[in-house]
């Protein structure tokens, strides 16, 4: 049984001289039909071209550049510094003078006469109202408070100190991870090169080898193209799972600079480049650690803020001394002024005067403030020790790794060029019909675990002295590698050249 399909237009047309049934049938047959064609590009929002994406092309300096300037952690850190100038702009504040003003208004009754005789009475509460204001200004200007003001001040500097050491730790910690993934993104992109061309001459590979197979020439064996086929699977197998990899690094790397929608970025450099650093002796990074390491100089200020808010409790047993300043003034027109000075006037007066004072508090309670406060200092001294100890130690890691992985590297790199020197005269013996099959297979698959080595020991290198800047807290710029070419660069503990 055949089934035709008729156009909906043919339908149509035979419409007319068909019976009833038979045009309700056509009518189903048009629906159906006319679901199935496709739809104008216009009724598909979806499919629509999306807009073009504007790609930048960065450097490392140019993603740590963006990368500090848009991380949200970092402006949370700023904000906490601008608290902590606040803090420190109060305290000083307490140096300055300090004015009080005070104003009431209100309606009081009349009052007339003296102390002596007046026609009023008490009971008029309401009589005559009359508008009334009294204003008082008092200026106290501290003059002395025994070390309380200064202790306060410096707590506040120490406390900002410490702020600001905790940005640049949380910097530290950004820079290394932009880095890391830098590294790795130009990683993928060397081993999706190497995998991808190992994939390439294995395919070159088992075509030779079936023709040879096929013209019965040489003693090649169905087993060897297997096995050259299995080599060939698993390249395109690892290919696409190194292509995933970087499509995930990319997209990290992306989420940290907060680029737009329509925004992307490239690479500027194609291939991972090991940094080359002529490193100091170990001691000299702990110096320079013990002094420049964001977390130690974030605990030590943290130590002295504390010591300073201690001598601010102590100095609680001492009194302030202050000038003060008093303006009194008060007005009410329907009543009458008395100048009598023994005469009690609360309606109409304007005095004022400067006098000298001082202020003490007496608090059972200070004592358990300042051992409190001890406490905390010998907390924070203890800590500092155990701190000491381990960031030395930190240290030494990060330069004994950055020594081993510097000397991997050069054996991994002679392992590649061995091995790719060992690839390609397998190749070339094998086309020429003079190898065998599982020669080429053994080749390609030690040059690529060497390569893949190779790139696997840059990274390593380079991410070794990114923890060694990091351990520091010394500002290392990684140049290119040995291929590059600079001006050199020196910092305070070694020294980098491209």
């Amino acid at each position: 049984m055949t089934l035709r399909i008729v156009s909906p237009a043919r339908l149509l047309s035979r419409s007319a001289i068909v019976p009833a049934r038979s045009r309700a049938f056509s009518r189903c047959w048009i629906l159906f039909l006319s679901l199935l064609l496709p739809l104008p590009a216009a009724a598909l929002p979806a499919q629509q071209e999306a807009l073009p994406k504007k790609i930048r092309q960065l450097s490392l300096q140019d993603i740590i550049e963006i990368g500090l300037e848009v991380s949200p952690k970092l402006w949370e850190q700023r904000s906490v510094i601008d608290q902590a100038e606040a803090q420190l702009g109060q305290a000083k504040a307490g140096r300055l003078p300090r004015m009080d003003y005070l104003q009431i208004a209100g309606l009081v009754p009349e009052a007339k006469g003296n102390a002596t005789f007046s026609p009023s009475t008490r009971s008029d509460l309401l009589k005559g109202l009359g508008p009334f204001t009294r204003i008082e200004v008092k200026i106290n200007q501290p003059l002395y408070t025994f070390g309380k003001l200064r202790a306060h001040i410096d707590a506040a500097e120490k406390g900002l100190e410490a702020k600001q050491a905790s940005l640049e730790r949380f910097k530290g910690e950004l820079i290394k991870t932009l880095k890391e993934l830098y590294y790795m993104n130009l990683l993928h992109e060397d081993l999706y090169r190497l995998v991808s061309n190992t994939e390439k001459e294995l395919g070159k590979a088992v075509e030779k080898a079936e023709e040879f197979l096929e013209e019965d020439e040489g003693k090649l064996t169905q087993q060897d193209i297997l096995k050259l086929r299995y080599g060939y699977n698993r390249a395109a197998g690892k290919r696409l799972e190194i292509q995933k990899g970087k499509q995930l690094v990319h997209s990290a790397l992306r989420s940290l600079l907060y680029l737009g929608e329509n925004e992307d970025f490239r690479l500027k450099e194609k291939r991972l480049k090991p940094v080359k650093v002529t490193l100091d002796p170990l001691e000299h990074y702990k110096k320079i650690a013990s002094s420049r390491r964001p977390e130690w100089r974030q605990l030590e200020a943290g130590i002295e803020a504390k010591e300073a808010e201690l001598l601010a409790e102590k100095k609680q047993y001492y009194p302030d001394i202050f000038a003060l300043g008093i303006l009194l003034y008060g007005t009410a027109p329907n009543r009458d002024k008395q100048e009598n000075p023994f005469v009690l006037e609360e309606f109409n007066y304007f005095w004022g005067g400067a006098y000298l004072g001082w202020r003490m508090a007496l608090d059972f309670g200070i004592p358990k403030k300042i051992a409190e406060k001890k406490a905390q200092v010998l907390a924070l001294r203890y800590q500092q020790t155990e701190a000491n100890t381990g960031m030395l130690l930190e240290v030494e890691k990060a330069y004994r790794e950055v020594v081993q992985k510097q000397e991997s590297l050069k054996f991994a790199r002679k392992a590649r060029k061995n091995g790719r020197a060992l690839s390609a005269l397998s190749a070339a013996n094998f086309y020429m019909g003079l190898g065998e099959a599982k020669d080429v297979f053994e080749a390609f698959k030690m040059y690529t675990e060497g390569a893949a080595d190779y790139y696997m020991s840059i990274k390593d290198f380079n991410m070794a002295v990114a923890e060694l800047a990091r351990v520091t807290g010394m500002p290392f710029i990684e140049s290119a590698g040995p291929e590059g070419q600079g001006p050199e660069r020196s910092t305070a503990g070694g020294t980098l050249r491209k």
